[in-house]
């Protein structure tokens, strides 16, 4: 069975790039093949694996998912209504289910109240078609502020759904300095194969910690489209935080 990951999330900043780039990172150090698709209002002419939204047709997405076991789309703030739509008006999930592609919908959430909104528009959208997982983007005030989560309708709507919750740590001061020397952003460090040796011992503590995140949940995350082709260091698992009705 295939995959097709949803990340989205309309609210400004809840670290969806980032999350998308962790999980191809994840992906790449176990061979296992995947596509990582942006879909955006307004695509560069000739960007590769950048899907523009007036360009969307169902045949185009299902002609995109026939490439690779697990397609991850990053859907572009402000485009996550526009995807809604567009899986409600064309009966996404009664064709993918047909297509036997089970779909993932990934919610990055930040201790923002307003960010909790697009929980309850997904539900709506997907409702029992997807298996859910709340990432949520921590900063040093999160632990006090998770409170704010846990006390939420959404929170309470994905414990009925079963949602998995990851916690993505921050990256810390001595990493932000070391980015900023080299005048990266960290989704660029991500993409380079050799960010371990460029960016130092912070960024592979950092990524060893949101490994481990990815690994807890990973038969959750990717199911049986997961097909790795190497065998790499083991990870040391940490707590993926599942929640059941």
């Amino acid at each position: 069975m295939k995959k097709l990951i949803l990340i989205q999330n309309d609210y400004p900043s809840t670290g969806k790039s980032t999350l998308a780039h962790c999980y191809s990172r994840y992906l790449n150090t176990y061979g296992a093949a995947h596509q990582l698709i942006s879909l955006v209002d307004d695509a560069p002419e000739g960007a590769e694996l950048t899907l523009d939204a007036s360009t969307l047709t169902k045949r185009r997405l299902f002609e995109m998912l026939e490439d690779s076991p697990i397609t991850m789309i990053e859907i572009a703030t402000g485009m996550g209504e526009f995807f809604n739509k567009f899986y409600s008006n064309h009966g996404l999930d009664r064709d993918l289910y047909d297509a036997d592609i089970s779909v993932s919908v990934v919610l990055p959430v930040t201790s923002e109240g307003d960010s909790f909104d697009a929980v309850i528009e997904a539900t709506e959208t997907y409702s029992d078609n997807a298996e859910y997982t709340i990432a949520h983007l921590v900063t040093s005030s999160y632990e006090d502020d998770d409170r704010a989560w846990d006390k939420s309708y959404a929170a309470r709507v994905m414990d009925m759904f079963e949602a998995v919750e990851l916690y993505i740590p921050e990256i810390g001061f001595q990493l932000e300095i070391e980015l900023r020397s080299q005048h990266a952003s960290l989704n660029e460090a991500l993409l380079d194969p050799e960010a371990e040796e460029h960016f130092g011992k912070d960024f592979t503590k950092w990524m060893n910690r949101v490994m481990g995140q990815i690994e807890s949940a990973r038969r959750y995350l990717f199911g049986d489209a997961f097909r790795p082709t190497l065998v790499p260091k083991p990870i040391k698992k940490t707590r993926a935080k599942a929640r059941a009705a």
